[in-house]
């Protein structure tokens, strides 16, 4: 009996020791995910916080004269209102292109220093001048830095640097996983900072900074206290200078199992003095009774994480609601654990109705986080599980939970998030549950637009296209027809493409999937350029009239009014030259816009108001600017047969254009139909693909 008792003994300790392992592994491969992903989202959120800030095209000119004040009160509100939104936010700094330090929103007292040889992150950005992003030991500490070239009339003037601490992404996975975190850089990098206390890991490695828990693991080793190293943290460059460090408490799960351990063994050594039969039954019900133990939250009664993980495994097409109480931690704190607890078992006596109602296995994994798991359902779409969660918020937010002491119930509040036939549906729920908590909403739906991967490669990929096509000559200007009453051609209206070849064929690519990149990434001046160019040139020898667009923002750009007017000052057939504008509400002024569009007319060149009647249409404005042309826009066009509004109005913009001698146009013109039905309303001139789509005129 002696000798089957250490042997069950030893094999049940061999197995819970490997389920231990397998746990710490698991946590840490969540960890590892979660990690990866948030350290991409953040890289493209702070890479589109600081194209906000260099929108403002008065920046970029400041940044090239280095005025230091004019950058300030530019920046300075910004950088509180990021400050606010980012609170581990520490450095926002603009450089010269000499690499010299013109202005740092966080000490804006202090610039004008030359910048350390050793920062090859600005470096590279200055040789390269393109976005870089990268952890990077400076003087004082390790921060997650991202950097934008600045560009100014086409000319690279410096460049901006935003810096995260990187205790922004231990916290979140410590709130989320409930580990301790930390982060180890090499030794070799500590001669640059300075002040900086730090405690050797091994001979290559040293602790810079994470939970005094892993920071007395390294002075005095805690066996409870599972420790490791394998998240590699980057530099620009993609080389390793340090290591997330993460720890797992593993002493409660131990104290427990050990405690499981003991009751374990006596039972069965009371079972075996019994009797052999009440033995073999007794232990077939005892393990039983303990292994349910192993998977069930004490506290509620609910699945655990162990549990949760096993069945994860086992369903191929999931889905996935994971949902938490909102401000738990503050709960605990003003009512006591006591009470924090009975909160909880409360909030898990719904989600078990739920679940039961609905179908789902219901778990408890961490302390005010519940998963609902079930076999993805054909019969539901993803709006049908949308409404289940909803319907679950409402349940649980009209609770009323008795407190000791308090006459009236309190109210919780839960988020969740959704995920249906994730790979690995945890990291991805506990994904779109942060979000839901960023943005203030009871749920959201994981997609891969939450972390923002493909869309990050996708611009990155359309700006290399863009670099690309200008270099090559590959941004052409494609011509529409734009016909007379009777069909006949009299204008082309000119829109931009880029041409891309692909194993010898041909492949046009609309604005629509790189002009705002263009105009984010300084480079839409260069467009715009090529395509007056290339337009002006080919219609200096053809007889019909050449239209081109401008964006409204263009008439508050000297550089580009300028740029234009040099391009059309040796163009002998200057009113053959129509410049189509889209006057729209919220200008910036008015009156500025008004002084351009004169300025063009006294060189000669007439004027088109574009999409008048799309929602913004001041008669007062046309008034003031008296155009040769006005567009009537296309989604009043389109349904012009079928919608007795659109009939209305229409008739009432081309009354009011002929008394004032406008001609009038009307795009998107798709069939014979709309075509006759316009001529008798008494429109001019017509564009649509009735009469022609976009087509490369240099070809013919």
């Amino acid at each position: 009996m002696l000798f089957t008792t250490v042997a069950t003994y030893i094999f049940l300790k061999y197995q819970f020791d490997e389920q231990l392992d397998n746990r710490v592994e698991e946590i840490q491969k969540h960890a590892a995910h979660f990690f990866i992903k948030e350290l991409k989202n953040e890289k493209e959120r702070l890479s589109l916080e600081l194209e906000n800030i260099l929108s403002d095209k008065r920046l970029p000119a400041a940044v090239a004269v280095q005025d230091h004040n004019k950058i300030h009160a530019l920046v300075a509100s910004r950088y509180k209102k990021l400050k606010y939104k980012y609170n581990d936010i520490n450095i926002l700094t603009f450089r010269s292109r000499n690499n010299i330090t013109i202005y740092r929103a966080h000490k804006p007292e202090f610039y004008g220093d030359t910048l350390n040889k050793k920062r090859k992150l600005i470096e590279d950005t200055a040789k390269l001048k393109i976005s870089l992003n990268g952890f990077e030991v400076g003087k004082f500490a390790l921060t997650y830095r991202v950097t934008e070239p600045i560009f100014y009339k086409n000319r690279y003037v410096g460049n901006v640097e935003l810096g995260l601490n990187p205790t922004y992404f231990l916290k979140e996975l410590k709130d989320m996983l409930h580990i301790q975190t930390g982060i180890a850089i090499d030794k070799s990098l500590l001669n640059v900072m300075l002040k900086t206390k730090v405690i050797s890991i091994n001979e290559k490695y040293a602790f810079l900074q994470g939970s005094d828990e892993l920071r007395q693991y390294f002075i005095k080793h805690n066996d409870s206290l599972k420790v490791k190293m394998d998240i590699p943290l980057k530099n620009h460059l993609s080389e390793t200078i340090g290591y997330l460090v993460m720890g797992i408490d593993t002493s409660s799960i131990v104290k427990k199992t050990n405690i499981f351990m003991l009751e374990l063994l006596t039972a069965f050594v009371i079972a075996m003095l019994i009797s052999a039969f009440i033995l073999h039954k007794g232990f077939n019900v005892m393990l039983e009774y303990f292994t349910k133990q192993a998977y069930t939250d004490d506290l509620t009664g609910l699945g655990n994480r162990q549990l949760l993980n096993e069945n994860i495994n086992k369903i191929q097409n999931s889905v996935m609601i994971l949902s938490n109480i909102k401000d738990f931690s503050l709960l605990n704190e003003i009512y006591g654990v006591n009470e924090g607890n009975h909160i909880l078992k409360e909030v898990a006596k719904e989600f078990k109705k739920f679940a039961k109602e609905f179908n789902f296995n219901v778990y408890r994994i961490s302390s005010d986080e519940y998963v609902l798991l079930k076999a993805e359902d054909d019969l539901r779409s993803e709006n049908d599980y949308c409404h289940l969660v909803e319907a679950l918020t409402t349940r649980v937010n009209s609770l009323k939970i008795t407190i000791n002491g308090f006459d009236e119930g309190i109210n919780v509040e839960i988020y969740s998030g959704i995920v249906m036939h994730g790979e690995n549906p945890l990291e991805d729920a506990h994904m779109a549950l942060r979000k839901a908590r960023m943005k203030f909403l009871p749920y959201v739906v994981y997609s891969q637009a939450l972390d923002s991967k493909k869309r990050s490669e996708e611009i990155l990929n359309m700006k290399h296209k863009i670099h690309y096509a200008l270099e090559y000559k590959n941004v052409v200007p494609f011509f529409q027809p734009i016909t007379d009453k009777e069909g006949k051609t009299v204008k082309y209206e000119a829109l931009v493409r880029i041409l891309e070849f692909e194993e010898g064929k041909e492949k046009v690519i609309s604005p629509f999937f790189f002009l705002d990149i263009a105009i984010k990434s300084g480079l839409y001046f260069d467009i715009a350029k090529e395509v007056l160019q290339q337009s002006l040139e080919l219609f200096k020898e053809r007889d019909e009239k050449i239209s081109i667009n401008f964006l409204p923002n263009d008439f508050y750009n000297e550089e580009m009014v300028s740029m234009f007017l040099d391009l059309i000052k040796d163009y002998d057939k200057k009113d053959q030259i129509i410049v189509e504008v889209t006057e729209q509400e919220g200008m910036e002024d008015f009156n500025k816009f008004a002084q351009v569009i004169q300025e063009f007319r006294k060189v000669g060149v007439l004027i088109a108001i574009d999409d008048f009647g799309s929602g913004y249409a001041n008669y007062q404005h046309i008034l003031m600017l008296k155009p040769d042309y006005i567009k009537i826009d296309g989604s009043l066009v389109k349904n012009v047969v079928t919608d007795n509004d659109s009939q209305i109005l229409i008739k009432s913009i081309i009354d009011f254009a002929h008394k004032l001698n406008i001609t009038v146009i009307a795009e998107y013109v798709e069939n014979k139909e709309i075509f006759e039905l316009l001529k008798e309303y008494g429109v001019d001139e017509f564009q649509g693909y009735y009469f022609g789509k976009p087509e490369n005129l240099f070809n013919k």
